[in-house]
């Protein structure tokens, strides 16, 4: 987490397992780094987040870089907020990008069609402290792996300018949840560290809205 520098975006076919590419993104002689997680647009294009270099990478559909994003909301003013930097990402069918910080707590507007812009959610209910894995249920709703209360539910009507967290989820004492994923409209939030309690395993438990 502190010392890593290598980081790669591997795309692979899921009928076959076939690797398509493995493409490096950062490696011994770059700054500290951390690929974290990873959201396609509708073009197939994919944004990976770095967790400890504060930045985004852009990786076409054949592999190739394409761009490296950054922008001041990235990175706090905090300096041990950038520790953990942003994380967890989701691709809007609106034609956006919400990410969040880890340890800012905040999630983060990157509108692809106006330049990449990027802007403050306003979040009410906030703030998403340990913030990790994303996972939007509607258009309106997005859940989020946040430590312990393991899940939160956040809703926006206006289009992801401002955003209410509604709901939480305490999932498993002594375990922190870092990624959430939707099946048959059913919420799942995996558990990882946690001091081995209950049981050493990871834990996939369903967050019941």
């Amino acid at each position: 987490m502190f010392g890593n520098r290598y980081s790669a975006l591997a795309a692979y076919d899921l009928s076959t397992w076939k690797r398509l590419f493995l493409t490096k993104l950062s490696g011994s002689g770059d700054e500290k780094s951390l690929a974290d997680d990873v959201a396609v647009d509708a073009d197939g294009n994919a944004y990976v987040t770095d967790v400890k270099g504060s930045k985004l990478w852009k990786v076409g559909v054949d592999g190739e870089i394409l761009s490296t994003l950054t922008n001041p909301l990235f990175t706090p003013k905090e300096w041990y907020k950038s520790l953990a930097g942003l994380s967890g990402i989701v691709y809007h069918p609106d034609g956006y990008l919400i990410v969040i910080h880890t340890l800012g707590g905040y999630l983060l507007k990157i509108d692809l069609a106006k330049g990449d812009e990027v802007k403050l959610i306003e979040l009410a209910g906030g703030p998403l402290s340990f913030g990790d894995g994303l996972e939007l249920i509607s258009p309106t709703k997005l859940v989020v792996a946040a430590g312990n209360p393991s899940g939160r539910l956040v809703e926006s009507t206006d289009g992801w300018e401002t955003a209410s967290v509604v709901a939480k989820f305490k999932g498993p004492m002594h375990r922190f949840a870092t990624a959430a994923t939707v099946k048959d409209g059913k919420v799942y939030l995996n558990h990882m560290v946690g001091m081995g309690y209950p049981k050493k395993t990871h834990a996939l438990v369903e967050f019941v809205l």
